[in-house]
């Protein structure tokens, strides 16, 4: 059964060339202003196997590319009912997107998570083993927006893909959060941009000079695919900087 919802966008990542988007979903109110629910909603296409978006479906109805803080109406369909990934939606792909509002930075406190933890199961810093995420219960989640840690760090640096036969910009965040060190692939193009990460990078690993104490971050486990069928990896989709 298909409905509009309006959601507040807190990624739209590059990943293997498609899109990871998600976010909040919104009400619009009488004064104009909006109230954001603590509901996520990944936008899955019912088209790919991996529900993975084409960057084609990402610009929304004659505008521009989306972007985290948009606010934008889909149409959805159903949810995909994922226990592994439950935020996931289907969205009808013959219904364009389309631009409503857009918010600035000062809405993220009021709409941040503060999980008591985040995904770890004790062994790998990087990435949960398949059926971790059921075994959350009812707080069962692959998608946060949390505060970023005092002790929060940025790497970079250029590693061979022998698969691929090139080099690939490796960028990494790392943090701690309830005692435990976490690690996550950063996907955000706008952050990479930002500081010309892919301009900087060589064979060494360097650093992010004076990471901002004001930042956020929207926090995803990449979903469980014949590719990646035994690990959720996880993924720094967006960096917000006020």
């Amino acid at each position: 059964m298909s409905e509009e919802k309006l959601i507040l966008i807190l990624a739209n990542s590059v990943r293997d060339k498609k899109h990871c988007v998600a976010g909040k979903v919104a009400t619009a109110l009488e004064n104009g202003k909006f109230n954001i629910s603590q509901q996520w909603i990944r936008l899955t296409d019912p088209r790919d196997a991996d529900g993975a978006v084409q960057p084609a479906t990402t610009l929304l109805k004659g505008l521009r590319g989306v972007r985290p803080l948009d606010i934008i109406k889909v149409v959805l369909q159903d949810p995909c009912n994922d226990p592994n990934h439950p935020e996931d939606w289907f969205f009808d792909p013959a219904q364009k997107w389309e631009l409503v509002a857009s918010v600035g930075y000062d809405a993220l406190p009021l709409i941040a998570d503060n999980p008591p933890t985040i995904w770890h199961d004790g062994i790998e810093e990087r990435a949960v083993p398949a059926g971790y995420v059921p075994q959350m219960g009812v707080q069962a989640a692959t998608l946060y927006l949390v505060k970023a840690p005092p002790d929060w760090a940025f790497s970079y640096w250029k590693e061979w893909n022998q698969w691929e036969n090139r080099n690939d910009t490796k960028r990494k965040l790392t943090f701690t959060y309830a005692n435990r060190h976490q690690q996550f692939s950063v996907t955000d193009r706008a952050f990479t941009n930002r500081y010309k990460i892919f301009d900087r990078a060589t064979e060494m690993t360097q650093y992010l000079e004076s990471p901002n104490p004001k930042a956020y971050f929207c926090l995803s486990l990449t979903k469980l695919t014949p590719k990646y069928n035994t690990k959720h990896y996880k993924i720094c989709a967006t960096v917000f900087e006020p």
